[in-house]
């Protein structure tokens, strides 16, 4: 403390009030090039942000107003397939394991271009073939038990051994025109084209109603051209 400071703080004391010394703040020599002069600062450049553009509304606008994907309807050829494969399904739950395994068969030949749904008719196909040979082990009773194997004996094209099973059914339910149906179809494929149409008669007779399935069976491919076959199923002639 200099002598200045030290009277100072005795007079400060005589007065009674403490004395505040103040530091003096001690600046920092700036830096010097080699000739002792200062260094010119340094300026410090900012970057400029860079600029930002303006969002294009017309754009945002065209993106918001596409329309949604729109999923394909479905076509004609689908929806028969689907009809086909309902109508299996329904013999099938219906124990028909015979008509249940022709109409998949059909199916899969008449709609090659759908394969989901061709491939769900092998399976049941191969499920209503298993649930025929499970009744093999048993014995035939009823005229159904003998119509459904011999259905199934005709889709293998066993078709002797079919037309043997069918006339066990028609002994004992001889007006079964599913049974009548199967017999015309059986005799059709051999070439029996007599018995076929007598046969396809019976049935129609009973049940109007296959005179349309006939018409459409590939079973009758061969009678196709045949006028009485025409005749008789586009006739309401019983």
């Amino acid at each position: 403390m200099s002598k200045a400071q030290r009277g100072l703080a005795k007079k400060s004391v005589a007065n009674g009030k403490p004395l505040v010394v103040k530091k003096k703040t001690v600046k920092p020599n700036p830096p010097t090039n080699g000739n002792g002069r200062a260094k010119p600062a340094v300026a410090v450049s900012r970057r400029t942000p860079p600029k930002v553009e303006p969002r294009d509304s017309s754009k945002a606008r065209q993106v918001q107003s596409k329309p949604a994907p729109v999923q394909k309807a479905h076509s004609r050829e689908y929806a028969n397939a689907v009809h086909a494969y309902e109508a299996g399904l329904r013999l099938m739950h219906a124990e028909d394991y015979g008509r249940a395994i022709k109409a998949f068969r059909e199916l899969i030949a008449e709609h090659a271009n759908e394969p989901e749904i061709l491939e769900r008719a092998r399976v049941l196909m191969q499920a209503s073939e298993k649930k025929l040979h499970e009744k093999e082990k048993t014995i035939l009773r009823s005229a159904e038990d003998h119509y459904n194997m011999g259905i199934a004996e005709l889709n293998a094209r066993q078709l002797d051994a079919a037309a043997q099973r069918l006339q066990h059914a028609l002994k004992l339910a001889p007006k079964g025109d599913h049974i009548l149906y199967a017999m015309a179809a059986v005799n059709a494929l051999k070439g029996n084209r007599d018995q076929a149409l007598t046969f396809l008669k019976q049935a129609i007779h009973y049940r109007p109603e296959n005179r349309f399935l006939a018409s459409r069976d590939n079973d009758f491919d061969q009678l196709a051209d045949d006028p009485d076959f025409k005749h008789l199923t586009a006739s309401s002639e019983k």
